[in-house]
């Protein structure tokens, strides 16, 4: 297993490090379950990469000012993927993936070598990453019979948070703001790494460029909150 100093300094650069690796190699490294995301095909219109590359580009795309543990999370934020996949329509669906990566990350940062409280918060980002997947503008069009669309609007976005938090001790009341804003730099990484158009039956349904502008209008939101 890689030692915590190295996987940190790997994810500074971590297309150089990892994208060349043969999946016995990386399974060597950091386990089966790391070495399950290595060439996994992921089948769906929103992904342009393989399952390991498309987290690789995640970690990249988190800019250079990242801190270690946002990285570390990034590395970690789909590997339950490959284990809760099914096919929809025609299309490879991950539905709960984001809870079950937190579940397979556990063990593996602990024989790393980190501490129950960084573990703690590790897990946070990455059980939570999705968490606005389905969140809309306001001024878009969609069908508002739909309960899994949630507007991007102050009262929703501090509904979300609060509730979020209760199953958390492991931050304190002054950073809370900071660490959703956190969250938030990982959901943009994520979308970067994406598809730049995302098509069903020929029609485009979505875009990198709209997700970004969700989660642009979610920050800017978040930042305008009173205290939570």
């Amino acid at each position: 297993m890689i030692s915590r100093t190295e996987f940190e300094t790997s994810l500074q650069s971590p297309i150089q490090f990892w994208a060349k690796k043969k999946k016995e190699d990386v399974k060597r490294l950091m386990g089966y379950e790391v070495a399950q995301m290595v060439e996994f095909d992921q089948k769906n219109p929103h992904h342009c990469y393989d399952l390991f590359l498309h987290t690789l580009h995640t970690v990249k795309n988190l800019g250079d000012t990242a801190p270690p543990f946002l990285r570390v999370a990034a590395f970690f934020h789909d590997i339950g993927k490959p284990d809760v996949a099914t096919r929809k329509r025609g299309r490879t669906v991950f539905y709960g993936h984001a809870i079950k990566s937190a579940e397979i990350a556990e063990p593996i940062l602990y024989k790393i070598g980190y501490t129950q409280h960084e573990v703690e918060r590790i897990c946070f980002f990455v059980s939570h990453h999705d968490d606005f997947i389905s969140w809309v503008l306001p001024s878009e069009s969609y069908n508002q019979n739909n309960p899994y669309l949630i507007e991007i609007t102050p009262s929703n976005l501090q509904s979300h948070i609060v509730e979020t938090l209760k199953g958390y001790t492991c931050f304190k009341k002054n950073e809370k703001r900071e660490i959703w804003c956190m969250l938030l730099v990982l959901c943009r990484a994520d979308a970067l790494s994406q598809s730049e158009k995302v098509c069903s039956d020929g029609a485009v349904i979505d875009s990198k460029r709209n997700k970004l502008k969700r989660i642009d209008a979610i920050k800017k939101t978040l930042e305008n909150l009173p205290s939570f």
